[in-house]
């Protein structure tokens, strides 16, 4: 151990006043005895315990903010770790919470589409609502004809200029986008008295070849109103199809016929 030179300056048994021994340090702190520093005359020795003990209360001070200082400082790696681990949790985790929202939008974008489909549809069915109105309000727009056509009130007509049977002339109606001409009331009994000319034989649409006997119109309807010669019709099993002949220039009359014999026809639409 270290050995010092302290002068004892109270009265201690056995010792003389100012006697200059050594001892050892640690004994003395131990014996709770007061280390005397070095005595020097000019008093260096007071100064040197004074900076002594200012020099252990700073580096203790010091250590103890070092030591806070410590503990913060992992304190703050600890919350970093943590915030990062959290965040990286919620980043990863909410893909299966994300996907019934994903779906969700999926199917509300569905519906949205629907509904838009089916308001372009009711849109379309307006306009034409709203087009076939107009037309009822004002009778006098009738549709145009193609060339080669007669306009009569809102239908076309055409008046064929060779002669086919009547299944031929029933087809190129067809082709024409139209149908053999039909007649369901006295006015369009003269229009096509008209349309066909004095003594002359056109095809109109009506046949009892389905079922014998049961006269329809090539439109599907039954036949409610006639205008037969008084004699007809008479061809039975054997005169199927329905020819128009004129009399004059304000009546005319229908004749059943072979179907394969060729007349004139009418078209209509």
């Amino acid at each position: 151990m270290y050995k010092g030179i302290y002068e004892y300056t109270n009265g201690f048994e056995d010792e003389e006043p100012n006697e200059i021994k050594t001892m050892d340090v640690d004994d003395h702190i131990y014996n709770n005895k007061r280390p005397i520093m070095p005595c020097k005359k000019d008093g260096a020795g007071d100064q040197h315990s004074v900076s002594c003990q200012w020099w252990k209360r700073y580096s203790g001070a010091a250590a103890g903010c070092l030591g806070l200082l410590c503990v913060l400082l992992l304190a703050g790696i600890i919350g970093l770790f943590l915030y990062q681990r959290n965040q990286l949790t919620c980043y990863n985790t909410p893909t299966k919470e994300r996907d019934p929202v994903q779906t969700s939008g999926n199917n509300l974008t569905e519906d949205r589409d629907q509904l838009q489909t089916s308001y372009n549809t009711l849109t379309k069915e307006r306009d034409q609502l709203q087009k076939e109105i107009e037309r009822l309000k004002n009778p006098l727009v009738e549709p145009v004809c193609q060339r080669g056509w007669k306009k009569l009130g809102s239908s076309c007509y055409y008046v064929s200029t060779e002669k086919k049977s009547w299944e031929e002339s029933r087809q190129d109606c067809r082709n024409r986008g139209a149908h053999l001409v039909v007649i369901k009331n006295q006015e369009q009994q003269t229009l096509v008295n008209w349309l066909c000319g004095v003594k002359n034989y056109v095809w109109i649409g009506l046949t009892d070849s389905v079922s014998e006997g049961t006269w329809k119109w090539v439109d599907d309807t039954p036949l409610t109103r006639n205008y037969w010669n008084s004699k007809e019709p008479n061809g039975g099993g054997a005169e199927n199809c329905v020819y128009f002949y004129s009399w004059s220039a304000d009546t005319g009359e229908w004749w059943d016929y072979y179907c394969y014999y060729k007349f004139r026809w009418i078209c209509e639409k």
